[in-house]
């Protein structure tokens, strides 16, 4: 345990000089800390790289410059480690010691998994390639279908029994966060458009990619393209019949972002501010309710991450608020009072307030009631919110979590007149925003109200009825599939059954409506304490992934993958933001039969010398368990990475027929190892279809083979 970085890398060169050509840490070894574009972070490259020049120029512990020195940026020799010191799974000597006992079962062949691989990546990283078919061929699944990339299945696809899994997925040293924005995919957005008189008019269309148009069940346009979105991109004349009207529009898309946008116009390319918008079908639900669309809004009240749950008790506006009665322009707190207008639901406080975290923003509007109401107040927030009504507080929940609409609803009382609804919404981290609107408890509209502000008209759509997404990985009939089946004739309401799940209701905004957000759910987390239970049968990790390496935080993931689990070996891994990239530099020697640790060394090689972007990905990269290791297959009785006439030699003396036990005469080869190394088909012989498989796996000396069809 401990040491000093220098005196450690001088003991590391001494090695090297004598011809040593890699090192295992094994305890509570010194990190070397560095420091790029300020982050510090603990960088094993310090002790690979041992002819660049290091310097730890402010002398404040880190080192902020890393030069060629004498030699180059690269690593001469690799380094590894087995660090259980800050790991809570039991006594840190029995967790090393069942650790080395694992590899050893390994080399020995009694430790095993099917020889494939898996590459599970989440939606932001769809279509990168990762390479693990350079060492398993065509025995490669990958996961990357971004609805469908979550905790459960990831987890789900490891207890397959995996090689190699490489995941690429948000994370941080203790776990895993994956998402559920769709790639590869289409989906519907439907609305119903009042009209008081039939007239010509203008729908005009943006789309990220293809959009498909249909008005009043007439089909009206159809752009199956690959494009990012801009607002109105396309533009078709159309007519509004008097009445309630229906539009049906079909996206699509590859991957990234996930957006588009539809309004109406006159004639003259004018929003027609006597248009009403609802989402369930009028004939058979009513007039809804209106969302409030205009308020007064004051923040973003910047405070303490530490008093987060604090935020919804502090006054931020230099006095009471209960009972404050504001106008446009009035300052508050050190803020202006600002109308802010939404075309939704969604009052998008992240807009407003440039995406601040950690505080709270107010919105403020008055509601005149023609006379006393007993109704509801229908509220959605993220995170918290504090209410209040006429000076009387109606809501207060100090929460942390996502919005959803109408998630709250509370009895309140609207008297004759003016009211004063103060809306208080409190915000961590990610969205911030909220909705209201009043409603009777059956879901009814409250008629005779108005507001002030008075609300724009509005112009972009900004809430829909969607339902998907509906994967389709084929490019060319992506948009055209009708996955309704009759798409021209459906009339669908919140809450009803589609083909697949059901309509909901989406109030994110017109401008554009964020299909990808709007899908996004939480995917669920895989934390250190989720492998410990779970305990996967997987040998092998590459974790693309921000923080898993950093072997200094508590129960850190990738000593997680490895440390009192059945089978976990190598964790590949980086201790800060960033990780591997170029990933065939690292696959393609472990296809040629290279160790881990050397073909570590040689993808950090290749990637020498490094810019500034590179250190900022590649310098916290720390690899994890035994690095003489390397993925060993069936066929490779003498576990040196290649199938090999040896090997062959081997496999003629086990060849005994179906159903029977093998026999060899070579010394020290027993019928055990013969079923281990070349009973491909697991039927406890090795005959005529081992032999085959043999064939096909067959590497020589050198080269890596094909795989068994």
């Amino acid at each position: 345990a401990g040491g000093a970085p220098e005196d450690i890398k001088d003991w590391i060169q001494e090695r090297y000089a004598f011809g040593c050509t890699g090192v295992v840490f094994i305890g509570d070894i010194a990190a070397a800390w560095a420091e790029v574009s300020g982050d510090v972070f603990p960088s094993d490259l310090f002790y690979m790289d041992l002819d660049g020049h290091w310097q730890d120029a402010d002398h404040d512990g880190d080192y902020e410059i890393h030069e060629a020195g004498i030699g180059d940026e690269g690593p001469e020799l690799y380094v590894a480690r087995l660090y259980a010191h800050t790991l809570d799974y039991g006594a840190e000597a029995d967790l090393i010691n069942d650790y080395l006992a694992k590899a050893h079962a390994y080399r020995t062949g009694t430790l095993t998994q099917p020889w494939r691989g898996l590459e599970y990546v989440d939606k932001d990283w769809h279509g990168m390639e990762v390479n693990l078919d350079q060492i398993y061929g065509a025995n490669v699944v990958r996961h990357d279908y971004g609805y469908y990339t979550t905790a459960t299945d990831y987890l789900d696809q490891m207890d397959l029994g995996q090689h190699f899994v490489q995941v690429c997925a948000h994370s941080y040293s203790g776990g895993h966060h994956f998402s559920t924005a769709p790639t590869e995919s289409a989906s519907y957005a439907h609305v119903y458009v009042y009209s008081p008189t039939t007239r010509d008019a203008y729908l005009l269309l943006g789309s990220d990619d293809g959009i498909k148009a249909w008005l009043n069940h007439e089909l009206v346009c159809t752009h199956d393209v690959y494009q990012e979105w801009a607002p109105d991109q396309f533009v078709h004349a159309v007519t509004l019949n008097e009445g309630w009207n229906q539009l049906l529009c079909k996206i699509s898309q590859e991957d990234g972002e996930y957006r588009f946008s539809a309004r109406c116009t006159d004639p003259l390319l004018t929003t027609m501010p006597d248009l009403v918008y609802q989402l369930s079908d009028p004939d058979t639900h009513g007039d809804e309710p209106q969302f409030i669309r205009c308020w007064l809004v004051n923040g973003f009240h910047q405070d303490d991450p530490d008093h987060f749950w604090s935020y919804l008790t502090t006054s931020y506006l230099g006095g009471p608020e209960y009972n404050v009665n504001p106008r446009a322009g009035q300052v508050m707190g050190g803020r202006i009072w600002t109308e802010y207008s939404t075309d939704g639901a969604y009052v998008d406080l992240d807009q407003y307030g440039g995406e601040s975290d950690y505080g709270v923003t107010y919105a403020f509007a008055r509601v005149y009631a023609e006379t006393p109401i007993v109704c509801q107040l229908w509220l959605g927030y993220d995170d918290g919110a504090r209410v209040w009504l006429n000076g009387n507080e109606v809501v207060y929940d100090s929460r942390y979590g996502d919005f959803t609409p109408d998630m709250k609803k509370v009895h309140v009382y609207l008297v004759s007149g003016e009211n004063r609804l103060l809306v208080k919404v409190s915000e961590w981290a990610g969205h911030h925003g909220f909705s209201a609107r009043f409603a009777y408890a059956d879901g009814s509209a409250v008629s005779g109200l108005t507001y002030d502000p008075e609300p724009e008209p509005i112009s972009y759509i900004g809430t829909w009825l969607m339902n998907g997404p509906y994967l389709n990985p084929d490019l060319g009939t992506r948009l055209s599939q009708a996955y309704l089946g009759d798409e021209a004739g459906v009339r669908p309401s919140v809450g009803e059954v589609a083909a697949q799940g059901s309509w909901e209701a989406g109030t994110l905004g017109g401008i554009p409506f964020d299909i990808a957000t709007f899908y996004d759910r939480d995917g669920g987390w895989v934390l250190s304490e989720t492998i410990q239970q779970r305990d996967p049968p997987v040998l092998f990790y590459n974790l693309f992934a921000c923080g898993p390496g950093r072997f200094t935080d508590d129960n850190y993931l990738a000593g997680a993958y490895i440390f009192n689990t059945t089978y976990g070996l190598i964790t590949v891994a980086s201790a800060k933001s960033g990780s591997m990239l170029n990933f065939v530099d690292f696959t393609t020697p472990l296809g040629q039969g290279c160790t881990i640790g050397e073909a570590y060394r040689q993808w950090f090689e290749v990637q020498a010398p490094f810019e500034l972007w590179e250190r900022e990905w590649y310098y916290g990269m720390v690899l994890n368990g035994d690095p003489t290791l390397r993925p060993i297959r069936k066929g490779d009785l003498d576990r040196n990475g290649r199938i090999d006439l040896d090997d062959y030699s081997a496999l003629c003396d086990c060849l005994a027929g179906p159903n029977a036990t093998p026999s060899p005469d070579q010394p020290g080869l027993t019928a055990e190892a013969c079923l281990r190394a070349f009973d491909f088909d697991n039927d406890e012989d090795v005959d005529t279809v081992d032999f085959e498989a043999f064939q096909w796996s067959f590497t020589g000396s050198y080269e890596k083979g094909s795989s068994p069809p």
